[in-house]
């Protein structure tokens, strides 16, 4: 049986201890700054609460740090001198320096890292994918993503989440964007460059962006669009692929729900709903679990996550410049 710890006890880490748990993986040790919390995941996941990982590390295989992203570099140093395998949440880390050294750090250690890009573990994203690979649509024009609503229902006012505090805000552009980027590498491939505009609306905390248009051109002459609010009183979004033979589009409710996957072709007279029953509920949704069986499974056969510490590096060097861009409101080369 594989063990791991769980380095941060947030809500993000239900949704990985209950994967966990499913995978018959077990979590030999939770650890917060915030005791209390460490209890309360440990309680509810039959582990122990820990005042430090570095005493127990040398027992688990791997290391869940599900900590915020300015947190992780001491906990991975820690995990992967000790010769275990690391899953982190996205992104990898705010820097560059320190997701280079992250990188680095695992050559050294000959372990491995698997960054969690959720939501391409999940079916609906899966099945636009699928589409597109397949030829259906023909040679891409297009491809974006549109996703809006409001962070903790609260517009971003209050105070009570990493997310808002000074030292470790780091933005919806570094945080939350990753997603939208590792999409459109998936869908189109690489991108050639950027131009961005950003605007907060937290006062007292210029750091935090949370209304972010970017356009950009792809290595093969496609061109795209993202568009995303953590600040919008109406929610929905919708991310899809406009070919020269047809158009393919998944849309939801809510910022991250996949409720419809629509297609059109040059060939069909009338469009095509699939109905999809892929909400994001964090402790339902299967995503975690296909996630991080994948990441077991490159531990058993000694392969590379599709989502590399690597990979994950290049994400966050594509959202740096998403950032300069809006700041020297100059197109940025990739």
């Amino acid at each position: 049986m594989l063990k791991t710890i769980i380095v941060g006890a947030g809500a993000i880490s239900y949704a990985h201890a209950e994967a966990l748990t499913k995978l018959g993986v077990e979590i030999c040790g939770v650890f917060d700054i915030n005791k209390e919390s460490a209890l309360k995941l440990a309680l509810k996941y039959n582990s122990v609460a820990v005042d430090s990982i570095v005493d127990i590390v040398k027992d688990a295989d791997m290391v869940h740090l599900c900590t915020p992203p300015s947190k992780r570099l001491e906990y991975a140093e820690i995990a992967m001198s000790a010769g275990c395998h690391v899953v982190t949440e996205k992104p990898i880390a705010i820097s560059i320096e320190d997701a280079e050294t992250m990188v680095e750090m695992a050559k050294k250690y000959n372990v491995k890292v698997m960054v969690d890009y959720n939501h391409r573990f999940r079916d609906g994203f899966q099945q636009l994918l699928d589409i597109v690979k397949s030829g259906k649509i023909g040679d891409i024009v297009d491809v974006f993503v549109y996703r809006k609503g409001m962070l903790g229902g609260n517009a971003g006012s209050k105070n009570d989440t990493w997310r808002r505090v000074p030292g470790m805000a780091c933005g919806m552009t570094i945080e939350s964007l990753s997603h939208d980027i590792d999409m459109i590498l998936q869908l189109a491939g690489p991108m050639a460059d950027v131009k961005a505009d950003i605007r907060g609306t937290i006062t007292g905390l210029p750091e935090f962006d949370n209304n972010v248009h970017v356009s950009f051109n792809l290595k093969s002459g496609a061109m795209g669009l993202i568009h995303s609010s953590w600040s919008s009183y109406l929610k929905g979004s919708s991310r899809g692929v406009i070919g020269t033979n047809g158009t393919v589009i998944l849309e939801g409710d809510d910022i991250f729900d996949y409720t419809r996957l629509r297609i059109k072709t040059k060939d069909m007279k009338c469009e095509e709903v699939f109905v999809l029953n892929d909400a994001y509920d964090l402790l339902k949704c299967p995503s975690y679990y296909n996630a991080n069986k994948h990441f077991i499974e490159c531990i058993e056969n000694n392969t590379e996550s599709t989502v590399s510490g690597e990979y994950a590096l290049g994400t966050l060097k594509i959202s740096q410049a998403i950032l300069e861009s809006a700041k020297t409101q100059m197109p940025v080369k990739l």
